[in-house]
């Protein structure tokens, strides 16, 4: 017997609806059945920077108006302008204020949790530095999301992302040494597939750790579109008793033209295992 979710985990993004107006996004969400959204912090959606962000009220009531609830919400970082990992003295503090920035929206959009990643350091220069400094960025981050009643998750990437937060091991290092309350982990499946992993081995080795997952088959890809067992995610978040949102990060030049298809098709696919 197959295991259930509930239909309000599987939360969409709006990475793909960037070609389209944000109301077009959130009717879409609303025309496919979706009850909660994990919002995508990227322009022309929402434009932050390190000295402002957007009206986040607004967005929450347009997002409850279409029934709909922000289970998570995702700053950009990484390979943009701001990343945690940032050598320049100079830059790191814009970077501090960029995500401190996110987090006062996660806050406002009534968001639990706001996602980030480990950032990365020159492969010319040495990753112990690069690790430390991911850490102590994100040490402070903790401390400013305690604040504002917001959970900061972290999620791995593939190994041409970051030089980082890669593996389950390198995941368990880091949540070792932040040690922090407001310190929760990102299950991202493509990367976690990309890497050789698999769900059920981070479900055992961090269990209620996991916060939120990125709930995709393969890398950015709608449900359908890639070769991940669908079958033994959905046992291991059910058997682990996961109740935290499934975010369809699904991404890529493909969908632009028409991502609500793209959204559509996952969600056939995976009616099956709604209760």
């Amino acid at each position: 017997m197959r295991g259930k979710i509930k239909r309000r985990q599987i939360a969409g993004m709006n990475l793909m609806y960037k070609w389209y107006s944000f109301e077009y996004f959130l009717e879409a969400m609303e025309s496919l059945g979706f009850e909660s959204i994990f919002l995508w912090g990227g322009p022309p959606h929402f434009d932050c920077d390190c000295l402002s962000y957007p009206e986040c009220r607004r967005i929450e009531r347009a997002a409850r108006h279409r029934g709909l609830d922000i289970t998570g919400f995702l700053v950009t970082g990484s390979n943009y302008r701001y990343q945690i990992a940032v050598e320049e003295p100079e830059q790191r503090e814009r970077v501090f204020q960029y995500f401190r920035n996110g987090i006062l929206a996660c806050e406002e959009l009534g968001s639990p949790c706001i996602s980030v990643n480990s950032g990365w350091g020159y492969l010319d220069h040495g990753r112990e530095e690069a690790f430390k400094r991911s850490r102590d960025m994100l040490c402070r981050l903790c401390h400013e999301a305690e604040k504002h009643h917001v959970r900061m998750v972290l999620e791995s990437l593939k190994s041409c992302e970051t030089n980082l937060v890669v593996t389950m091991e390198d995941m368990k290092r880091m949540e070792r040494e932040i040690d922090h309350p407001s310190f929760g982990i990102m299950a991202d499946t493509g990367a976690i597939v990309y890497n050789g992993e698999r769900l059920e081995d981070w479900f055992a080795c961090f269990g209620e750790k996991i916060q939120s997952i990125h709930f995709v088959d393969g890398m950015h890809l709608t449900w359908g579109d890639g070769k991940s067992g669908l079958d033994g995610m959905i046992k291991s978040v059910t058997e682990h008793g996961y109740r935290g949102c499934l975010a369809l990060e699904t991404a890529g030049a493909g969908y632009l033209p028409d991502p609500m298809e793209a959204d559509r098709k996952a969600m056939r696919i995976l009616s099956p295992f709604l209760e």
